[in-house]
């Protein structure tokens, strides 16, 4: 597959019940569609910006080989070409790219297109997200 970005929009899912100095920023920027990768994650610096707080560790095999643990960093609205989903963001290092992986993806239902270098939506529902629940 092709490498490419999409941009996304993210916000702190927590925003509305937090008092207004606790809120984070809307962060709009582009992700990187690895669907190699599994979840949404983020350099240090948007989860800085999205005011996200720690939830728990995970430990990850990212492209280097190796193993790591990284934080999981509360959850995110994300929205990606007018669909949106809810889902938890992984804390990279600074500097790190912002990866769109599966799990996001296939809630919102985006398919990649990857001679085109596109997300598209699922022939059999391309007006909103279908999903599977067997």
């Amino acid at each position: 597959m092709g490498v490419f970005s999409v941009p996304v929009t993210m916000r702190n899912l927590l925003n509305e019940y937090l008092p207004e100095p606790e809120r984070g920023e809307e962060v709009k920027c582009e992700a990187v569609v690895d669907s190699g990768a599994a979840e949404l994650a983020l350099p240090a610096e948007l989860v800085e910006r999205l005011k996200l707080r720690p939830l728990d560790r995970v430990r990850v095999y990212p492209a280097d080989g190796g193993q790591h643990e990284y934080r999981v960093c509360g959850f995110v609205e994300l929205e990606v070409q007018g669909r949106r989903c809810q889902v938890r963001a992984i804390e990279l290092p600074r500097g790190a790219e912002t990866l769109l992986g599966a799990v996001p993806l296939e809630i919102m239902d985006w398919h990649i297109a990857s001679q085109q270098k596109a997300l598209v939506p699922n022939p059999k529902s391309p007006d909103t997200p279908l999903l599977p629940l067997c």
